[in-house]
């Protein structure tokens, strides 16, 4: 995914945010914004994903700041509030599904409400309450089971702290079905993303076969900066679940490993490239967004 011009404002606004919950005065946050204004106008790489630049953006804003992890207390009430709703979910609605795999899916899904990169606002009561009213735009589900080979690895690129419980819904049946799961977090605070130390904080390192780091603190994942230990997951495992929508940013147009995007869809540009609504939830294989993509500009050459 490329950026669209939709996407410069919403850097500054993730810098706004950022200044705001580090407690900078304005007079701070318009210096680093006209810092950032800068590197929009020189050194903005639009062929590059958003993913790509933010991450340029957020190590400015940290440069500038000198606020390394400005989320961290945000990420501990997030970790908190999904710990809390885990057992809650599992009793409500997991175990009461006669498709369990279905469900951790959605439950998955739904946890990507929880982003403080992109400019919206959510109530995660109200997300459950209408967990079974929202429309997904796609559900590879079928797809999936033929991939769930006993013995076999998955690497799971995780997203944000707190939806991170969520990911145990779907990491457990990954797991019952006989697959090693390998997570996939951030090796460096950036935005709300998972490190280590929330897979650990809330217990999500426990369950799993191996805790490795995508990079240091890229936004996304884009092998030029990908950990070697990352690189090595990639490349021994059978396929890939990618959470939210910075990996799918960086990923999209990535087709020599079998890809399973999970996310919600916050802004138009992501909507425009996976062609379905702002607000959609999102479980799709890779190569049937290669499809659609294809079949989409078939339908622009007949026009």
């Amino acid at each position: 995914m490329k950026v669209y011009p939709l996407c410069l404002p919403c850097f500054l606004n993730q810098v706004r945010k950022a200044a705001k919950v580090a407690g900078l005065s304005n007079k701070e946050t318009i210096k680093i914004e006209r810092e950032v204004a800068k590197f929009l106008w020189k050194e903005l790489d639009p062929e590059k994903s958003p993913g790509h630049n933010a991450t340029f953006v957020h190590r400015i804003f940290k440069r500038m700041s000198k606020v390394e992890d400005p989320y961290r207390n945000l990420k501990d009430k997030y970790n908190s509030i999904a710990l809390k709703l885990e057992p809650i979910l599992e009793r409500e609605i997991y175990e009461r599904s006669d498709d369990k795999l279905s469900v951790a899916i959605k439950l998955a899904a739904l946890g990507n409400v929880i982003d403080f990169g992109v400019p919206s606002t959510f109530d995660l009561e109200e997300e459950i309450n209408n967990f079974f009213k929202t429309p997904f735009a796609y559900f590879d589900v079928a797809i999936l089971e033929r991939f769930l080979v006993p013995g076999k690895t998955v690497l799971y690129a995780a997203d944000n702290a707190g939806e991170i419980v969520f990911d145990k819904f779907l990491i457990r049946e990954l797991k019952k079905r006989g697959l090693r799961v390998v997570l996939a977090v951030r090796g460096a605070p950036v935005l709300n993303d998972a490190t280590v130390e929330d897979a650990v904080s809330t217990g999500v390192a426990d369950i799993v076969d191996e805790v490795v780091t995508a990079g240091k603190d890229y936004i996304g994942i884009d092998f030029e900066f990908a950990s070697s230990e990352f690189k090595e997951a990639w490349k021994n495992s059978y396929f890939v679940v990618s959470k939210g929508q910075a990996n799918f940013e960086t990923l999209d147009g990535v087709y020599d490993k079998d890809i399973f995007f999970i996310l919600k869809a916050k802004c138009e540009p992501v909507a425009m490239e996976l062609s379905c609504n702002v607000g959609d939830l999102i479980f799709l294989y890779n190569k049937h967004l290669l499809n659609i993509k294809e079949g989409n500009e078939e339908a622009e050459k007949g026009d």
